[in-house]
């Protein structure tokens, strides 16, 4: 029911880097994502609707340390429009999720999760490219949210509006300009997080494998709500190198200090990206900043994360997303576990059949003792067209060459 892995409208710092820098790669950068028909990939126009029912046993529905089980029976209806060229490419995606509850019917809503997001693309020249990515969602499972944390929460109805537009320039085929400023306004429980990073980078090719890449980043963060307000900034300078090891891995190595209320620390990012036979498999380290819903303050965050896709045959695709937390906020500490396995079996054109099962374990707030849990196993049917020219994210061709 919970999807713990999604990364919809959810643009971290780490994330940013690394999106950054994999941007002009053949692979885009590692997201524990859950899995999903084939996007449509045809040039010129496309319309694509989609319809879910999914039943879900959760065993801890409000994630606490007294668990009540229940089965919900979410059906989520939802489309997914635009155009592909290439100079200009816009794409749009909405849907709606309503829920229903066996045990609960008091918390049966036809407004559990909405989503609303635009990505658009335009090469105006051939050394420029701008992008934009802009999304509205509203859920009653806040955890998906917490993707750089890996907190989980309980129910209750969060809202998330971000963008990230992004410049990018490119001088000759050997370095590339960079300038983004994504910005997110987070809302739960009457708490609010609002976060502006903007970021100016610069990669140069060295070789015919490997890159190196100077980042600049400036923080904003502005917490409200609740007994506390909060605002505060940080400086961070980064230090890349980007290299090819072999004809199937790539790996990245960022790292740079990190100025932030009044003291120094370090900004680490470490991604290994190797593709497999039938998949890809990524390992990432990540020391940086997030805020979490609920939460007043900028967390420090530490996470090591693995995620693994197969596609097993023509038909059948698994994935897994295992991942690691460590979140410090004041002096204290809160630690995560999440688990995630999927698998996703294409048995008709227009049809899916899903099944996934996920797993959090974590202290029950910062500083505290004890341990909450939680598991959560669902199955969903899935319908849409069958879309022309798939390219999924464990097709099995090696990674090119920067342009």
């Amino acid at each position: 029911m919970k999807d713990p892995k999604s990364p919809v409208c959810t643009l971290t710092p780490a994330r940013l880097g690394v999106a950054l820098v994999f941007a002009t790669f053949a692979f885009s950068p590692a997201r524990a994502q859950e899995l999903a028909p084939q996007p449509p990939k045809q040039p010129g126009g496309f319309l694509v609707p989609m319809l879910t029912v999914a039943e879900t046993h959760d065993d801890n529905l409000f994630f606490t340390q007294f668990p009540e089980g229940d089965f919900v029976t979410r059906v989520n209806l939802g489309v997914q429009t635009g155009y592909r060229s290439t100079p200009f490419t816009i794409d749009v995606q909405a849907s709606r999720a309503a829920d229903f509850f066996d045990r609960h019917p008091d918390f049966n809503t036809g407004r559990a999760r909405t989503v609303a997001q635009v990505t658009l693309t335009s090469i105006p020249v051939k050394t420029l490219t701008f992008s934009l990515f802009a999304c509205y969602l509203d859920t009653k499972t806040p955890s998906e949210l917490n993707v750089a944390s890996g907190l989980a929460l309980g129910r209750s109805l969060a809202t998330r509006v971000s963008a990230t537009p992004t410049l990018e320039y490119r001088m000759g085929s050997l370095s590339t300009w960079t300038g983004a400023f994504p910005v997110a306004h987070d809302t739960l429980d009457g708490r609010v997080a609002d976060s502006q990073t903007g970021v100016l980078g610069f990669d140069r090719r060295v070789s015919r494998r490997d890159t190196l890449s100077l980042r600049y980043e400036h923080r904003w963060f502005h917490f409200t709500g609740g007994d506390k307000t909060e605002r505060s900034t940080s400086d961070v300078v980064t230090f890349g190198w980007l290299g090819e090891i072999g004809d199937r891995t790539l790996l990245l190595l960022r790292g740079g200090p990190r100025y932030a209320k009044g003291a120094f620390t370090a900004e680490l990012l470490g991604t290994m990206k190797h593709r497999v036979r039938r998949g890809l498999v990524t390992l990432t380290y990540a020391k940086s900043q997030a805020t979490t819903l609920g939460k007043t303050g900028a967390l420090d965050t530490q996470s090591l994360v693995a995620t693994m896709a197969l596609r097993v045959s023509k038909r059948l695709e698994i994935a897994s997303g295992p991942g690691l937390y460590r979140n410090t906020l004041r002096g204290q500490h809160l630690t995560a576990l999440r688990l995630n396995l999927e698998s996703l079996w294409n048995f008709s054109p227009w049809f899916h059949l899903g099944v996934s099962y996920s797993f959090d374990l974590q202290q029950p707030d910062f500083g505290a003792s004890g341990k909450i849990r939680r598991g959560a196993l669902m199955v969903k049917l899935l319908t849409s067209p069958q879309q022309r020219r798939p390219e999924g994210p464990t097709s099995e061709a090696p990674p090119t060459e920067p342009r």
